[in-house]
């Protein structure tokens, strides 16, 4: 009995040690999922409240020349009054924040005379609202180089397109980048690299310049060759993406240098913060149903800290910016699909059916 004794109480201090070292050896339990952000404007608000950020981004893409809301039966939103109004709220509250807007592409309505109009008062209307970049999509460049020139000329508008080239080459026929430079809330400047990519069509092309034509680079392989140069020079690097969510983040994964990529195609938009790694990424739809905006702030390196999203969807709520509306009304008027029971008007409308904005972006 004595002998048993002895061996049990020198095996429990044994087993003691054993479960202490499985114990301490044993993996921590995994962490809880975090929730991504909602993009969600909150309850009861169509302005997020919050402190002034360093700046903030106003984004859009795929509006394909809607002027006024998408007409829909269900929640009809977007316009250019309700865009306005968002823009000018947010000088009034933060002005000391630079404003940056943004458009992903494929702003052409249908290429007919009705449809250029409304091309056109949709570009001069951005004007007015201060955008400062433009990606150039395939829309954009329905009937080629010429005519993209012959429309967009003397508008002051910068357009940039990484990746649409000269035919056979990775030559860029656009700005293949462009770096913006505003003063931030702080007071010190902010340098801000802009590129522009749309979706790889190896068989597109298009009339280019002086008889050539226009071709689609991939856009993986023209991000590599210009997003080194444009890190360097930026302290922020946004992409302009007018291709595939999920085509983004596939860029996302490899291109880590870049920060944002703010995107349009197809109709798809996220309604949470979408992230690979440390790149954001934003969609905001199609029709300018929706408003991306993005406010940044920066750490003493200038680079960015902290990105908080949110994403308008410009209802009925939200007021109109009786300006703009005054601005475009002749056009809107000009361009209003007629009624089955008003007599037509004398126009050069050449069919009542193509007088209704493009119904799809691509």
């Amino acid at each position: 009995m004595n002998s048993r004794r002895s061996i049990a109480a020198w095996m429990l201090p044994a087993s003691l040690l054993i479960a202490g070292i499985c114990a301490a050896q044993a993996p921590p339990p995994p962490a809880a999922p975090s929730i991504p952000r909602s993009l969600n404007v909150p309850d009861g608000a169509l302005i997020a409240a919050g402190p002034a950020p360093e700046l903030d981004l106003l984004y859009t893409g795929d509006v394909i020349g809607y002027l006024e809301d998408c007409g829909c039966h269900l929640n009809p939103a977007g316009g250019l009054t309700r865009r306005a109004w968002v823009g000018s709220q947010l000088k009034a509250n933060y002005p000391s924040t630079p404003l940056v807007l943004l458009d992903t592409g494929n702003f052409s309505d249908n290429p007919t005379e009705v449809g250029d109009l409304r091309t056109a008062t949709l570009l001069k209307s951005m004007k007015v609202l201060g955008y400062m970049a433009i990606n150039v999509g395939e829309r954009d460049l329905t009937y080629g180089y010429d005519d993209f020139v012959k429309r967009t000329e003397g508008m002051g508008l910068t357009f940039v397109s990484t990746n649409i080239v000269k035919q056979g080459t990775k030559d860029p026929i656009f700005s293949p980048y462009v770096i913006l430079n505003v003063t931030g809330k702080s007071g010190k400047p902010v340098r801000i690299g802009v590129l522009g990519v749309d979706r790889y069509s190896p068989v597109w092309q298009k009339a280019g310049p002086a008889g050539t034509n226009l071709g689609m680079a991939a856009p993986a392989d023209m991000i590599a060759r210009y997003l080194p140069e444009v890190r360097e020079k930026s302290d922020i690097v946004i992409l302009l993406s007018a291709m595939a969510k999920d085509d983004a983040h596939d860029l996302a994964k490899r291109f880590t240098d870049l920060d944002l990529i703010l995107g349009a195609y197809g109709g798809a938009y996220n309604m949470v913060e979408e992230k690979e790694g440390k790149v954001g990424i934003f969609y905001t739809g199609n029709q300018g149903k929706r408003l991306g905006e993005s406010r940044i702030t920066l750490d003493a390196n200038r680079r960015i800290a902290d990105v908080t999203s949110y994403l308008h969807f410009l209802t009925i709520q939200y007021p109109e910016d009786q300006a703009m509306k005054d601005a475009i009304a002749d056009v809107v008027a000009k361009t209003a699909p007629q009624k089955p029971d008003q007599p037509k008007k004398a126009s050069n409308v050449l069919n009542p059916q193509l007088t209704a904005p493009a119904a799809a972006g691509h």
